[in-house]
């Protein structure tokens, strides 16, 4: 299952639900994202995770 490239439709998306589809060591891939992944000169998206009164900053 590939994850769905929200950004790719709307670049101005601040949030949204997903869903953990594996963990894999330190990295979490969920099932839809609009954090842009950087690459060709692009910096990367940074942002919150958060799930109940857990937040993760990246």
């Amino acid at each position: 299952m590939a994850t769905i490239e929200l950004y790719l439709e709307n670049s101005y998306l601040k949030e949204c639900s997903a869903n953990i589809v594996s963990i894999q060591d330190r990295f979490v891939v969920f099932d839809q994202t609009f954090f842009y992944p950087g690459g060709g000169g692009q910096p990367c998206d940074r942002g919150i995770i958060k799930q109940g009164d857990e937040t993760l900053i990246y």
